[in-house]
C-alpha cells in the first residue's frame, strides 16, 4: 500500500459549541507523494456559526493559513464555490452569502515535498493575536457530534473537479488517490435553562446551554429539589413517568401546560411539519450536514419532545439531479419514518420541499409514495403537482421566504378541497404574518412581499389556518417554529383530520395553550351571521404575556397587556358583518402564538 502520508491529525480534538478556535490539520508527508500536480482538497464543515474559509483578509474569521515546512516549496491557495462550481477569485464573492464556499484547495506549484516534510493548515489563523478564530458550530444535535474535516489528495489535480460533495444520479464524486476523516469532537456547554415538557402520562426534562443545546448531564439530581426517578434517552433528555411539577434548584425554569382534554375531549399535539436533513442539497452544500434521517426523527422524538414531525427534504422533480433527494435518498427517509412512526406516541412522515414560480410549498404524504411518483419531471409547476396527486393523501403548506415569480396579487388556490388548508407564517426565517412585525420580525436580508403574509391573504378573501414549522436545516427539529392541533388522539388520520378543519395554531417554539372561539365554536370554524359573538379566548404560557391582540379581517381590534403567564377573557361583539377574526399572543421573551381565524 502506498505511504502517501506518514501522519494526518487534526487541533484541538474537542472544542465547547459555540467557541472561536484556531483549527490545524498537519500532515506529515510519507515516501510516496508526489509533488508534481498534486492537489490537496480540505472539505471543511459548515455547520451553524462554522466561518467560511477564506484567503482574503486574514481578519476575518475563518482566513485560512499555510505552514510548509520546505521553504522550496511553492503553493497557491483556493476557495471552491461548491453551489456555484467555480473558485472564487477575488474577495468574498456572492453565493448565497459565501455559505457553500467551504472547500479550501492547495496546490503544489513548484518544487518536491520529501519524506518527512510536513505541511499545516490553520483554518481560524491566530498567529501573533491578529484574528479570532473560525467559530465553532453552535448547535450540538446529538451527543456524539463531531465536526469532521475529510482532507483528499489527488495526484493530478485535473481530476479533482468539479466536486459537488456527493454522487447523484449521472455524476460521481472524484475518487481521491487518498483521504482520511480528521474528528473534532463538538460539546455542549453548562447547563442554563431547565424546562420541563408535559406529555401524555409522562414528562421530558430538557438541561439547555446558552445555545439550546442538551447538556451532557448524567444526573438530574443537582438540578431539582424533589427527589425524582427520570431515564436518560439517546438524546440525552430525562424521562419522567409522571407530569407532576419538577422544581428547578438553581436554574431559570420553565414548565409547559397541561394539554388534556383542552376543548371538547380533544388534545393539543405539537409537531413541525417543514424540516430538512443531510439529504437536502443545500445541507450538503453550504453545511456538510450529519443529520442523517434516522438522527433527524430521533432529535424530533427524544430531543424535541414532539409529537409529531415530517422530514421534507428539498425535491425538484422538473430540476436538475443535484437538486433532487436521488431513489437512494428517498428509500433512506421511507425507512426512517417507517422505523420511527409509532401512532400514540410518536408520528412520523416522508415529505419534500417543492419550488416553482409560485415559491416554496412544503408536501407531507400520509400513505406510500414511491420515488418514481414524486420525480415525474412534468411537474414544473404547483399545479401540475396538484393533478398528478389529486386522489392521493397529503397536505401542500405554502410559505413565503422564496416569494416565488408571479405578478404582484397573484395567487394559485388549490382546486381539490382539503390539499392546502394552512400557511406557514413563521419559522427560522422569521414572521410572514404581516408588515412591521417586530417580535420575532424579518431579518433585512430576507426577501418580502406584501402579498405573501398572512395579513393580505385575509384582506383578500382567502381561508388558510396560520401555523408555524421550524425549516430547521441543522438537525434540530421543533426550534424556531411548531404546530400546535386540536385532536382527539395522536394518530395520522387524527392529525390530518384536524389540519383540514383548520383547527390548528402555530407557536414561535414555546409550548403555549391557546384556546380560541366564537360562540363556543373552535378556531378554523365558518359560522353563519349572528347578532352577538361571545370571542372567547384563554392562554396559559410559559412566561408572561405582554400582548394579547384581537385581530379582526387582519386590522387590531382590540389588545390587551396582562403581564402574567394565564390569561382569560371574553369579548361580546354586536354585529352581523362579514369579517374574520384570530389571535396573537406574545410572551415577554418575544415567543409568539398565532391562532387559525374564525370566519363569519
Amino acid at each position: 500500500m502506498k505511504q502517501y502520508f506518514k501522519q494526518a491529525e487534526i487541533t484541538p480534538k474537542q472544542a465547547l459549541a459555540g467557541d472561536s478556535v484556531c483549527i490545524s490539520m498537519r500532515l506529515v508527508i510519507g515516501f510516496d507523494f508526489i509533488s508534481e500536480k498534486a492537489r490537496l482538497v480540505f472539505d471543511l464543515p459548515g455547520t451553524l456559526k462554522f466561518s467560511r474559509p477564506t484567503c482574503f483578509l486574514q481578519s476575518e474569521d475563518g482566513f485560512v493559513e499555510v505552514y510548509c515546512s520546505n521553504p522550496d516549496v511553492v503553493y497557491s491557495k483556493k476557495i471552491w464555490d461548491i453551489e456555484k462550481g467555480v473558485f472564487i477569485e477575488k474577495g468574498p464573492q456572492a453565493g448565497n452569502g459565501g455559505r457553500a464556499q467551504r472547500f479550501f484547495i492547495l496546490d503544489i506549484e513548484e518544487g518536491q515535498l520529501a519524506e518527512n516534510d510536513e505541511i499545516e493548515v490553520r483554518w481560524g489563523d491566530t498567529v501573533y493575536g491578529f484574528g479570532t478564530g473560525t467559530k465553532v458550530a453552535s448547535v450540538i444535535t446529538f451527543p456524539d457530534y463531531k465536526a469532521i474535516v475529510d482532507v483528499r489528495y489527488f495526484i493530478d489535480r485535473e481530476k479533482s473537479l468539479p466536486d459537488w460533495g456527493r454522487d447523484f444520479k449521472g455524476y460521481r464524486r472524484p475518487t481521491p488517490d487518498w483521504e482520511t476523516p480528521l474528528e473534532m469532537a463538538l460539546l455542549p456547554r453548562e447547563p442554563e435553562t431547565f424546562r420541563q415538557i408535559r406529555k401524555f402520562g409522562k414528562s421530558y426534562l430538557q438541561l439547555r446551554d446558552r445555545f439550546y443545546n442538551i447538556c451532557a448531564v448524567n444526573d438530574p439530581a443537582p438540578f431539582v429539589k424533589e427527589k425524582i426517578s427520570a431515564k436518560k434517552n439517546e438524546a440525552g433528555v430525562f424521562e419522567i413517568t409522571s407530569t407532576a411539577a419538577v422544581t428547578s434548584r438553581c436554574l431559570p425554569a420553565a414548565s409547559t401546560p397541561d394539554m388534556r382534554k383542552v376543548y371538547q375531549g380533544n388534545n393539543i399535539y405539537f409537531g413541525d411539519l417543514h424540516t430538512h436533513s443531510s439529504i437536502s442539497n443545500d445541507v450538503v452544500d453550504r453545511q456538510k450536514g450529519l443529520s442523517t434521517p434516522l438522527r433527524h426523527f430521533s432529535y424530533a422524538r427524544y430531543g424535541a419532545a414532539l409529537d409529531f414531525c415530517a422530514l421534507t427534504d428539498h425535491h425538484q422533480p422538473w430540476d436538475i439531479e443535484r437538486n433532487k433527494i436521488g431513489e437512494k435518498g428517498w428509500e433512506t427517509i421511507c425507512s426512517a419514518v417507517k422505523k420511527n412512526n409509532q401512532p400514540g406516541e410518536f408520528l412520523a412522515f416522508a415529505g419534500f420541499e417543492y419550488r416553482c414560480p409560485r415559491g416554496d410549498t412544503a408536501i407531507v404524504l400520509n400513505e406510500p409514495f414511491s420515488y418514481y411518483e414524486i420525480d415525474d419531471p412534468e411537474m414544473k409547476g404547483i399545479k401540475d403537482l396538484w393533478k398528478k396527486f389529486r386522489s392521493r393523501d397529503y397536505l401542500s403548506i405554502p410559505h413565503f421566504h422564496n416569494s416565488g415569480n408571479l405578478a404582484v396579487s397573484e395567487w394559485y388556490e388549490c382546486p381539490y378541497s382539503q390539499i392546502e388548508p394552512v400557511l406557514e407564517i413563521n419559522s427560522c426565517h422569521g414572521s410572514y404574518e404581516r408588515e412591521g412585525v417586530l417580535e420575532c420580525g424579518l431579518s433585512l436580508s430576507r426577501p418580502f412581499r406584501p402579498d405573501r403574509t398572512a395579513a393580505w391573504f385575509l384582506q383578500n378573501n382567502f381561508k388558510y389556518g396560520l401555523v408555524c414549522n421550524s425549516d430547521g436545516h441543522i438537525g434540530n427539529p421543533g426550534s424556531n417554529g411548531l404546530m400546535a392541533v386540536y385532536a382527539e388522539e395522536l394518530s395520522a388520520e387524527a392529525i390530518f383530520t384536524a389540519i383540514r378543519k383548520r383547527q390548528v395554531y402555530g407557536t414561535t417554539n414555546a409550548r403555549i395553550k391557546l384556546l380560541f372561539t366564537i360562540n363556543g365554536n373552535l378556531m378554523g370554524s365558518c359560522l353563519a351571521p349572528a347578532p352577538e359573538k361571545n370571542v372567547h379566548i384563554s392562554l396559559q404560557g410559559e412566561r408572561q404575556f405582554k400582548a394579547v391582540d384581537l385581530y379582526k379581517n387582519a386590522v387590531l381590534y382590540k389588545r390587551f397587556k396582562p403581564y402574567t403567564e394565564i390569561f382569560q377573557t371574553d369579548i361580546i361583539v354586536h354585529d352581523q358583518e362579514a369579517a374574520n377574526w384570530y389571535v396573537r399572543a406574545v410572551q415577554l421573551d418575544n415567543q409568539t402564538a398565532y391562532a387559525s381565524p374564525i370566519w363569519i
